[in-house]
């Protein structure tokens, strides 16, 4: 039941609260209406985070090719007392690390999380069996009768009784900047949104002037803030882009390898029956080389890259004040495209401040301006109070207009405020109301009376002595400063012996603009943004000329670019919102569905979208968006348990850099399956080749797990080290439809994958580099593996001008491979025993490696080519 559109008394009667509840009715109404709480998201168990890590696309398959591999080593070892178990013990130990990984590091995130959010315990004041009395939040019930004062945190949804000047700052709730001015004898439309209920109170909002007092009318999960909290844990998880592109191309590597296997298993049938050997020992055995193909195919080392690589990166980004929550958000953000932001908090410092000081001739900044007259004006005509934190960070009591002028008056003189209030004789206070628009404050001095003004400008002129060109100039200058987004207020005072101010003009002295200044790095990372190819919409409660005033400020509202009211977005169809949503910058008055639509539309254009805010209303837009940025100094908790990453500083700034962190990783990842899959594509066509012509396998067991400790260990691991390159920022984000590997770098892993092979073969079939006939084996695995390290440069350069380029920012790279090769060069030649082979001699070592660096000469080929091509085409 709704009580903003019905008289006080009728709430009153409804609830069966006028005097207060008795500690019966406190019973009944807790029984009915339920308790002031609002349940948090069940947390989930080690289990349940495990198995989520399991299904993870890539591990799945990791999954399946395990059980493949020990069922085929289980029969193999029953038929002949023999087995190999590696391959299948190196899927395992991937599979553990890669989702060790994820919870250790996930797991830490939630700890860190936790602890920022950990819950103060608040109280309320109440009417309880005829008394006035403290009880804790969570034992307020439905019908219980509260009271405000400034400071207060208003901790149920409530229909105003009474009122004095009473002013509530409901930014986490509506996204309003400036502080409501409340009214307890209003009654209003039944559509009234919930920014404009002056006459209702609402959870998580709080009191910055005045005192009331309300009859709480829901608590907990049916308040304002527990339906919203209850539309979030509805929701379910999305999968990210990178979620889908990895289980993409999880599907991709399956049916490759599937169809290949079963054509090599079909032409090996064919070859039986030519050769009249089709018996069940070789259809079984064809089957079996059919199955390790499948095997062959998949990249091990892929989840684990993807894990240490985001994991690397999630700690880079805690030391840069930025939370993630989930690990894959860390890449996720690098492929965002549209940043939906709030204003308030967000993109300004949701703190009021006196910006510039005007009379008639001139306006100056608060520290250059100085009147005796104003500044007192400033002090005693107000009724906030003005304190500092540990750090000197000023905190207002009471309306935050009222706070920011004494701050101001701090900052010009040094002063303080209290001192001028304390020496003041107040004769009378006339307090600020919406029908008079005006608050005035006489004090008597030695031998007069002196009577403070100050409200709008509207009421203010027309009672001072001005020449009409000095009302034109001020007005101008006013119209000037209300269209910048800020506040004005005009100041004035009349001087009398006696005291009676009735026929005494006012001397008009100053007026102020007030405003919720933008964050210092706003202009500059909404600049990197725009260079970055990421579109800023704002989305804020503000009305619509002060949401402008900020986004041409900050540069988000520019060219041909619309500003809306949240009205015109809620008449559109989605499809309808998906086709203008393009060219809208700004959206004032913006509702918690109305950026849910949005962000909505958004991606059904195929955006990658990231909301950031700190209220409660912009939670649901949060959970919904590919990537949640909740502010951690600010921000509520809903909006902190929403979200993806928390924002340690409550820096916009920080988002962009963890964009160039995001699109890092990205890169990273696309080098390590360029390296992964053309490694497989060469090991998965020698194996065909040998499978077909009947070529003996040219590597023994051991050699393969050398092979794979170089394709997904440490080696390999480095490729996911890479640093930001200076041109991160400059180019556009990822599309969500782009896949992991495209045509063009697919054609390199095929091309890659045929050299390699084809040139193995050639020596491992016709010797061509004259090494010694004993040596011809241990050639070719010297050969293959060569290959593998210098394609693994070939693979880090990609979207380089040079092989070679930047190696001195991941140093550990050569050096890791370099060791590598060392190792690998000492089993060779002093102990090739160990992978039971004759030692090569340094001529046949040179050859090899001479040979296998033609990959890194393919390579740059075809990056000339690719680059002529290029020129033609602008050309």
């Amino acid at each position: 039941m709704s009580y903003y559109d019905k008289n006080k008394q009728y709430a009153l009667d409804t609830l069966s609260s006028n005097t207060g509840l008795n500690d019966n009715e406190v019973s009944l109404s807790r029984v009915k209406f339920g308790e002031n709480i609002i349940k948090k998201e069940k947390k989930k168990s080690f289990l349940k985070r495990l198995v989520e890590a399991l299904f993870q696309p890539m591990v799945l398959i990791l999954l399946i090719s395990v059980c493949i591999t020990l069922g085929l080593n289980i029969g193999e070892f029953i038929r002949t007392g023999q087995a190999d178990f590696m391959e299948a013990i190196g899927i395992i130990f991937a599979v553990v690390l890669s989702t060790g990984v994820t919870l250790i590091m996930e797991g830490n995130s939630q700890k860190a999380f936790e602890s920022l959010s950990r819950s103060k315990n608040l109280t309320a004041k109440v009417m309880r069996n005829g008394k006035i009395i403290l009880i804790k939040e969570s034992e307020l019930v439905v019908g219980d009768i509260c009271f405000l004062s400034p400071g207060d945190k208003i901790l149920a949804d409530g229909r105003l009784i009474s009122d004095e000047s009473l002013f509530v700052d409901e930014s986490a709730l509506t996204g309003e900047s400036v502080a409501v001015r409340k009214n307890s004898e209003k009654v209003l439309d039944i559509n009234t949104c919930l920014a404009d209920r002056v006459n209702s109170v609402y959870s998580g909002t709080f009191v910055t002037g005045g005192f009331a007092k309300f009859v709480v009318t829901a608590v907990g999960e049916n308040t304002e803030l527990g339906k919203i909290a209850g539309e979030i844990e509805k929701k379910k998880e999305i999968l990210t882009p990178l979620e889908e592109k990895l289980s993409s191309l999880s599907k991709t590597i399956t049916l490759i390898g599937t169809v290949i296997s079963v054509g090599v298993f079909l032409i090996s049938m064919v070859k039986l029956l030519v050769t009249k050997n089709f018996n069940f020992n070789s259809v079984q055995n064809s089957f079996v080389s059919a199955i390790v193909l499948i095997v062959a195919c998949v990249p091990e080392g892929l989840p684990t890259i993807v894990a240490v690589s985001l994991a690397l990166n999630m700690t880079k980004l805690a030391k840069q004040n930025a939370l993630i929550k989930k690990l894959v958000a860390t890449e996720t953000t690098g492929a965002v495209s549209v940043i939906c932001t709030d204003k308030t908090g967000t993109l300004t410092e949701n703190k009021m401040r006196v910006v510039k000081i005007c009379t008639d001739r001139m306006c100056e900044i608060p520290e250059k301006f100085r009147l005796e007259v104003l500044y007192e004006n400033f002090c005693i005509n107000s009724t906030a109070e003005l304190k500092f934190d540990n750090l000197n960070n000023p905190e207002f009591i009471g309306s935050a207009t009222e706070g920011a002028l004494l701050l101001a008056y701090k900052n010009a003189t040094g002063g303080q405020y209290s001192h001028i209030r304390s020496m003041a004789k107040v004769v009378r206070v006339t307090p600020f109301s919406s029908e008079n628009k005006v608050m005035e404050t006489v004090v008597e001095k030695s031998d007069f009376y002196r009577k403070f003004v100050k409200g709008a400008p509207e009421k203010v002129i027309n009672q001072c002595d001005l020449t009409e060109k000095e009302v034109d100039s001020i007005c101008k200058k006013i119209a000037k400063s209300s269209m910048s987004g800020g506040r004005v207020l005009c100041f004035a005072h009349a001087d009398s012996i006696s005291g009676d101010f009735d026929d005494t003009k006012l001397v008009f002295d100053a007026f102020v603009v007030i405003s919720d200044k933008l964050k210092k790095q706003v202009v500059s990372a909404v600049k990197s943004a725009k260079k970055a190819g990421i579109s800023v919409v704002m989305l804020t409660g503000d009305n619509l000329n002060t949401a402008i005033a900020i986004a041409k400020e900050a540069g988000i509202l520019e060219g041909e670019r619309l500003a809306v009211n949240a009205e015109y977005i809620d008449k559109l169809t989605d499809t309808e919102l998906s086709e203008k949503i393009k060219n809208i910058a700004v959206i004032a008055r913006s509702a918690p569905i109305t950026k849910l639509r949005v962000v909505k539309a958004l991606k059904s254009l195929g955006e990658v979208v990231a909301v950031t805010g700190d209220g409660v209303n912009d939670a649901p837009a949060i959970k919904q968006a590919d990537v949640g940025i909740s502010m951690g100094i600010t921000g509520s908790e809903i909006t902190k348990e929403a979200s993806d990453i928390v924002l340690l500083d409550d820096g916009f700034d920080t988002i962009i850099k963890a964009v160039a962190f995001g699109r890092t990783v990205y890169s990273n990842l696309k080098k390590f399956i360029f390296f992964q899959l053309s490694v497989n594509a060469s090991a998965l066509i020698f194996t065909v080749i040998a499978v077909l012509f009947g070529f003996q396998t040219p590597f023994s067991t051991l050699q393969l797990l050398w092979i794979n400790l170089i394709m997904d260990g440490p080696p390999a691991l480095t490729l996911g080290l890479e640093k930001p390159d200076s041109l991160v920022l400059e180019r556009p984000p990822v599309k969500r439809s782009s896949p992991l590997v495209d045509k063009f770098n697919l054609i390199k892993i095929l091309l890659t994958g045929a050299f390699i092979s084809s040139v193995c073969l050639l020596q491992y079939a016709f010797n061509f580099l004259c090494v010694d006939k004993s040596e011809v084996l241990a050639s070719v695995f010297t050969l293959f593996v060569s290959f593998q390290l210098f394609n693994a440069f070939n693979a880090r350069s990609v979207g380089k001008k040079s092989v070679f380029s930047g190696l001195k920012d991941n140093k550990i790279m050569p050096i890791t491979f370099g060791a590598t090769f060392l190792l690998h060069l000492i089993i060779v030649t002093v102990f090739p025993s160990v992978f039971k082979i004759n030692a090569l001699s340094l001529v046949s070592v040179i050859k090899t490696v001479l040979l296998a660096f033609s990959i890194i000469v393919l390579f740059s080929v075809i990056k000339l080519l690719k680059n002529i091509n290029k020129k033609r085409n602008l050309a």
